[in-house]
């Protein structure tokens, strides 16, 4: 039997259909039936999805805050003094790289302090090590070569600078 059948046998037994018109206001009784066989939806979920959710939030602010605040080293009074005193030096030398800054300059200075930065996020590395790994006889070594690096590369940008700078001055008596 095809699908054709099935409909054409379906409105054959037309005599059992009822064919009255309904009273007047019926669609908006079986509508107001519908909504009352219909169990209400409880929405008590909504505060406590919106609670939970701001716990969420906060108890992840508060572990990437707790996260950061251990990080800070701690390093034994030797490594520390060491480490204070090497940028102590650092920072003395970049202030005096910053003021010898001209014109001819200004680009061997900012790659300078690129370069430095690396030098600086090779140096966090090494901290992150300390942290996992506690303060072992290698990383402190590998710290205090950094800074080394460090400080003698300025003074060799420092001494670039000055070459730069004195060129300049030679250039501008001679033609005077």
């Amino acid at each position: 039997m095809s699908a054709n059948d099935k409909i054409n046998d379906l409105f054959k037994n037309q005599d059992n259909w009822d064919f009255e018109i309904p009273n007047q206001g019926h669609d908006k009784r079986f509508l107001d039936k519908l909504k009352n066989k219909q169990p209400k939806k409880k929405r008590n979920w909504i505060p406590l999805s919106i609670a939970a959710s701001l716990l969420f939030g906060f108890g992840f602010l508060y572990l990437n805050y707790t996260s950061e605040k251990k990080q800070v080293i701690s390093f034994s009074p030797q490594v520390q003094e060491t480490h204070d005193y090497f940028s102590s030096v650092i920072n003395a030398e970049l202030e005096t790289l910053k003021k010898k800054e001209t014109p001819q300059s200004k680009a061997l200075i900012n790659d300078a302090m690129k370069q430095m930065e690396a030098l600086e996020k090779d140096y966090e590395n090494l901290k992150g090590e300390i942290i996992k790994n506690g303060e072992n006889k290698q990383i402190i070594y590998a710290m205090i070569t950094n800074m080394e690096t460090r400080i003698s590369f300025i003074k060799s940008v420092l001494d670039q600078v000055d070459t730069i700078n004195n060129l300049k001055i030679e250039a501008n008596e001679n033609h005077s």
